[in-house]
């Protein structure tokens, strides 16, 4: 007989997400600007039971489109790391996250694999993190692993909890 999953201590890291949230600065993204409410990507984070979290963002984007997010987090104990996955309305691309806690105890490293930016016949590793600054303010990044092996951030957002 299954039994049903509960939310283990790995879990509890991603509590903090919960809420709504707005998009206070941005580095990386030419053409957007937080302080222009028409141009401020806003996100809300919800949770299934403490087991899975799902975060939808909105916003506009460079080009002036409309522009839609959506990830989901989660731990498995099985594995022994955090899984996710990532889309957005801007590419056909299912981003499939590994993650771990950094040594800091405030970030969340996701990684994954996907079409070179620089050339899409290539692939290349990605990471995004989510640091919590505080319970209110977090920093998203986004950051490409390099011929080298060092990784090289693309872009930085802010963020602040409405509620």
């Amino acid at each position: 007989m299954m039994e049903f999953a509960v939310p283990q201590q790995e879990h509890h890291f991603l509590e903090r997400l919960v809420g709504n949230w707005v998009v206070t600065s941005v580095t990386g993204c030419e053409n957007s600007d937080p302080g222009n409410s028409e141009d401020r990507w806003t996100e809300t984070v919800r949770t299934l039971d403490g087991l899975w979290y799902v975060a939808e963002g909105r916003g506009k984007m460079p080009d002036g489109r409309p522009g839609s997010v959506l990830m989901t987090l989660g731990y498995d104990p099985r594995a022994g790391h955090y899984v996710g996955t990532w889309v957005g309305s801007m590419m056909t691309k299912l981003w499939v996250y590994k993650g771990w806690i950094e040594p800091d105890g405030k970030t969340l490293t996701l990684e994954a694999e996907g079409p070179d930016f620089e050339d899409p016949s290539k692939t290349a590793i990605y990471r995004d993190a989510i640091t919590f600054l505080d319970d209110n303010h977090r920093r998203f990044s986004g950051s490409v692993r390099k011929p080298d092996g060092t990784f090289h951030t693309f872009m930085t957002s802010e963020m602040q909890r409405q509620s």
